[in-house]
């Protein structure tokens, strides 16, 4: 579920994987274990552990969740997943581009 062999084909000359949002969402969906439709802080750390190398993978994760979640519920759902978004950007080495 690594994101450079699911999307190796959109990787720029930076290093950098280009998405555009429907793919984005579609890959973070797939570490929804329970299928409620939105990202808790295991499902995000599982997420960046199979995209990030080293230990501190686990501090990213919980750095995403709180950068996210806007009401601080513990969860991202659609109304926050532009700051998912954003942390990805940032974190993962993932661009949103539209194509």
């Amino acid at each position: 579920m690594a994101l450079k062999s699911t999307y190796r084909r959109n990787i720029a000359s930076d290093g950098k994987i280009e998405m555009n949002l429907q793919e984005f969402k579609k890959w973070i969906k797939r570490f929804d274990t329970n299928k409620d439709g939105k990202i808790n802080k295991e499902e995000l750390r599982e997420a960046v552990r199979t995209n990030v190398d080293g230990w501190f993978n686990r501090l990213k994760g919980r750095h995403g969740i709180k950068g996210a979640d806007a009401n601080g519920n513990g969860y991202i759902d659609e109304n926050e997943f532009n700051n998912l978004v954003e942390f990805a950007q940032k974190n993962l080495g993932v661009r949103i581009v539209s194509y």
